[in-house]
């Protein structure tokens, strides 16, 4: 139960160094990197992008030392560039842009409670106003450690974080059956389109070791690549308005679909005196910098920013929905061909001649329709989290502040 609470009694305040040890990520440099795997191990290398994506890239070595391997139960912290995100559930060899927070007594602090706390929008906002750095932010250790938490009695931090839990285990539900449905849906593409092994193959002819009637085009000739843009951050008029406004940062853990909004909005004016521009529904929106390759489709009209390349897709040459898992079939290869001095980047340039594999736009269509009960279901699931998420970040900050008591 949840009732209104306007007095925190029994809640003491402590600086959070108090009450926690920190155990620094792994650096990789010249001194680590023989400990870096050239082949897939049990062991994957723990990045912020790897985490938001839930995938595994890079591999570490089996006899890489045990104080930098967190387990599923552990907290990891990001400290430099995302400063402020956090992470459970993980298992591997952090990387040294986050740290790992250890209660040094679970009778006084629940791992559980901290969790939240750390996940808060007040803990977050005042990460990223204590982080400095010039060029990215980074919070150090001795500043986390000055951060102030307000502790309620042991029972009462075991059942504030069993409500949000409740919540974030239905997120997690939903969203394994989004990875499921999509699973099923890049299975077939590569049953198709990478082994051939579409409807009528048997009877196919090849040339070139593909299929009649299949082509290799450029992106550039079969769709209009168009870069993002942000209008100015210091001109209020810009933004708080009707248009939707997308940065990577949305798309944070990769699995949704579509998109229909991102977490800010833009005006009209904002658009007209910007760099970014309208894409119409249905364009294949690809993150090429900070992280590379996630991707999406437009479910409405949509501008982006600059950490975008959006493809316009010429329909009569290729269908969005092919175009989109045909990038999330070469995630790697993306990330790979990425380049950049302060980060990857994938160029407006690398996008135009980027070569995709063109099938008859007939099998493209009918792959569409094969998928297309899947994509619907997932994308009603993505609102279900869309949801939760909202029900529980509102809730968050009211419980954690003491405003709601539970009994």
């Amino acid at each position: 139960m949840i009732k209104k609470y306007e007095k925190m009694e029994n809640w003491k305040e402590y600086r959070i160094g108090e009450l926690v040890e920190l155990k620094q990520g792994m650096a990789i440099n010249s001194q680590s990197n023989h400990l870096v795997s050239k082949v897939e191990t049990t062991l994957p290398l723990l990045r912020i992008a790897d985490m938001q994506a839930q995938n595994q890239v890079v591999f570490m070595k089996l006899e890489t030392p045990l104080r930098y391997i967190a387990k599923p139960e552990d907290i990891i912290y990001t400290r430099t560039g995302q400063v402020g995100l956090v992470f459970k559930e993980q298992y591997g060899v952090v990387h040294n842009n986050c740290f790992r927070v250890f209660p040094y007594d679970e009778k006084i602090l629940s791992k559980d409670y901290l969790y939240w706390y750390l996940k808060s929008p007040s803990t977050y906002k005042w990460a990223n106003t204590m982080a400095a750095g010039v060029a990215q932010p980074d919070l150090p250790h001795s500043t986390f450690k000055k951060l102030k938490i307000q502790l309620p009695p042991l029972p009462t931090q075991h059942r504030i974080a069993s409500i949000l839990s409740t919540y974030d285990a239905l997120i997690q539900n939903y969203k394994r059956q989004i990875a499921a449905l999509q699973s099923a849906a890049s299975e077939l593409y590569k049953e198709w389109f990478v082994r051939f092994r579409f409807p009528g193959y048997k009877n196919a002819k090849f040339n070139n070791g593909l299929p009649v009637g299949w082509k290799v085009e450029k992106l550039g000739e079969i769709g209009e690549i168009i870069g993002g843009g942000t209008p100015s951050t210091e001109k209020e008029e810009y933004w708080n308005g009707e248009i939707p406004w997308l940065s990577p940062a949305d798309l944070s853990d990769n699995t949704n679909i579509y998109v229909s909004k991102g977490n800010k909005n833009i005006t009209q004016l904002g658009l007209a005196k910007s760099s970014a521009k309208m894409m119409p529904k249905d364009t294949v929106l690809l993150s090429s910098r900070a992280p590379v390759g996630y991707v999406a489709l437009a479910k409405n009209p949509i501008c982006t920013n600059q950490g975008f390349k959006s493809v316009v897709c010429n329909q009569s040459k290729i269908k969005p929905l092919y175009l989109y898992f045909f990038f999330k079939m070469n995630t790697n290869y993306l990330q790979s061909i990425a380049t950049g001095a302060t980060f990857p980047e994938l160029s407006a340039t690398m996008m135009k001649k980027l070569k995709v594999l063109l099938p008859s736009i007939k099998l493209q269509e009918q792959f569409v329709d094969t998928i297309s009960a899947s994509i619907i279901k997932a994308d009603l699931l993505f609102d279900q989290i869309t949801n939760l998420t909202t029900q529980r970040d509102l809730l968050l900050p009211r419980l954690m502040s003491g405003k709601l008591s539970v009994e």
